[in-house]
């Protein structure tokens, strides 16, 4: 497997002490993304069908922990899963997903950075809807096959 690009994946899930939904960011260098365009026809009109495969090799999964045991976690920074419901983007990304704050000394305000300020900031954001575990076969080729849309 050639890498074409390197992603930024932000895992999903929910703090314990707030019970509110939050992302941590984490960045994965050398996978391969393809992107697919298509249009679903039905008789109520054309349904763009647009997806992303992206090919993770084991190799750079040395922080990657299966879901239920990273979501088990309490401290999960530096460590990372793949799961229904994540966002991707390719390339790498440095905004954090947060509410909007105010600095209390200077009063100044940072804007919330949202999944919606994502896709309209960067082309290419998809949510991840399914995950192949490819474990057999030469070490060389063994990887996580990511469909997004």
């Amino acid at each position: 497997m050639k890498p074409n690009c390197d992603i930024t994946l932000y895992n999903k899930y929910t703090d314990p002490s707030t019970r509110l939904e939050k992302y941590q960011r984490v960045v994965i260098y050398d996978v391969i993304w393809e992107n697919r365009k298509a249009i679903n026809r039905s008789k109520s009109g054309d349904i763009a069908n647009d997806t992303a495969m992206i090919y993770i090799p084991f190799i750079r999964g040395t922080n990657h922990l299966n879901p239920i045991a990273w979501q088990a976690l309490t401290t999960k920074t530096g460590k990372w899963t793949l799961q229904d419901g994540d966002v991707v983007v390719k390339g790498v990304v440095t905004d954090e997903i947060a509410d909007a704050s105010t600095d209390p000394i200077s009063h100044v305000v940072t804007p919330a950075v949202t999944i919606t300020s994502l896709t309209k900031k960067y082309d290419d954001v998809v949510t991840i809807s399914s995950i192949d575990t490819m474990d057999y076969g030469a070490i060389a080729m063994q990887h996580w096959e990511v469909s997004a849309k």
